[in-house]
């Protein structure tokens, strides 16, 4: 498949479709240098909230994929993104999340407060927001689950139930939100993929219509769903997440174009 001539921006899922945990999918470095080469700009389009864009960028580089911090568009930024637009500069917010949310929050000047900071930040927090925490405790879910029912609000940074890796998956920060919400009985607001807000985010940044940009992914339901309901045209691959692009939970979500892999792609 040949790319169009109105794209200047590719948003271009991670997770399954560029690499699998640590390891780039073959022929991905090479997609990303046909990328280049044609005037297109990549964007590390991720769900994962738990690196920071340099923690990201040194990642894919290690995979011999090019790329630099700020071509990398976390779900945490996007989320803190929405929290920093509701609430005034310096206001604390409760998270469970790893550096990359950590990170994001205090970039957008917000005030990220973990469990064991003082009793008084507690009382002063406005907002929760969950991340992936792949060491999280009982007694941090139990701390959040609190604040979330006093809230009556939280924000998960992607609802991704379960994550690709070399010999399988593993639980996403979706099905740990599950535990959040079945506990409280509150819904989160999802700022990560499928929310086309998130892609309107990575386009702003970017300064690209939605014409201008293609979105490469191999989840129909946060990817493909995501950027078909923000009006980017969408490719599906299948080296990830979904088996086959055909009915996922939500209903029919159907890729404007497929592909084995991106070593297909623009060549």
């Amino acid at each position: 498949m040949d790319s169009h001539p109105a794209w200047r921006v590719a948003l271009l899922d991670l997770d399954g479709t560029l690499c699998l945990g640590t390891h780039a999918i073959p022929g991905a470095p090479a997609f990303v240098e046909r990328l280049r080469r044609r005037g297109m700009q990549p964007v590390f389009f991720t769900n994962n909230a738990t690196r920071t864009p340099d923690e990201v960028s040194a990642m894919l580089r290690a995979c011999g994929i090019a790329c630099t911090a700020e071509e990398v568009c976390t779900a945490a930024q996007a989320a803190a993104h929405v929290l920093a637009k509701q609430f005034e500069r310096g206001a604390c917010v409760a998270y469970i999340g790893m550096n990359g949310l950590r990170q994001a929050l205090e970039v957008a000047g917000l005030m990220p407060i973990a469990m064991d900071d003082a009793a008084e930040a507690q009382r002063r927090v406005r907002a929760a927001v969950m991340g992936l925490d792949r060491a999280v405790t009982y007694p941090k879910l139990a701390w959040f689950c609190r604040h979330v029912e006093r809230l009556g609000a939280y924000v998960l940074t992607n609802g991704d139930l379960r994550v690709p890796m070399e010999d399988g998956f593993v639980p996403g920060n979706g099905a740990i939100g599950k535990l959040v919400t079945a506990t409280t009985g509150i819904e989160p607001y999802v700022a990560g993929k499928p929310n086309k807000a998130f892609v309107r985010f990575a386009l702003q940044r970017f300064g690209a219509s939605e014409a201008e940009a293609v979105l490469v992914g191999d989840n129909l339901a946060t990817d493909i769903a995501a950027g078909r309901s923000a009006g980017v045209y969408t490719i599906w691959v299948g080296t990830g997440v979904t088996a086959a692009p055909a009915v996922d939970e939500t209903g029919v979500v159907t890729p404007d174009a497929r592909c084995d892999s991106v070593a297909d792609l623009f060549r």
